[in-house]
């Protein structure tokens, strides 16, 4: 598995759409990331990109952060990165756009 970040944003909030959200995130990631893989639901819908070889993770995830909340994503938007070669068990990182940036071993009880 190669290093990705996917990107959450909630239903029912005011805040930039899918299709703008999508064109925003390719224009910021350039040829450093590409999209592979998107989907919505009552809860919301998410965008996954997977990092070019040789890119560093944890420096994207840095700057998404920033850029996220200066192009009015939607309250409650989240991202969580992956690194290359990730397995359930190892961290992740978990970073909300108006909020906490940590690293997870588990997900929380629903």
């Amino acid at each position: 598995m190669a290093a990705n970040i996917y990107v959450y944003c909630p239903s029912g909030v005011d805040g930039l759409s899918r299709c703008d959200l999508e064109e925003e995130l390719e224009a910021f990631f350039g040829d450093a990331a590409e999209d592979c893989g998107a989907g919505s639901g009552s809860m919301g819908f998410h965008l996954d990109y997977e990092l070019a070889d040789g890119e560093d993770l944890q420096t994207w995830a840095d700057r998404l952060k920033p850029f996220l909340a200066r192009i009015g994503v939607r309250p409650g938007t989240v991202f969580e990165v992956f690194a290359d070669g990730w397995e359930p068990g190892q961290a992740w990182r978990r970073v909300e756009v108006s909020g906490a940036d940590r690293w997870l071993t588990e997900r929380a009880p629903k």
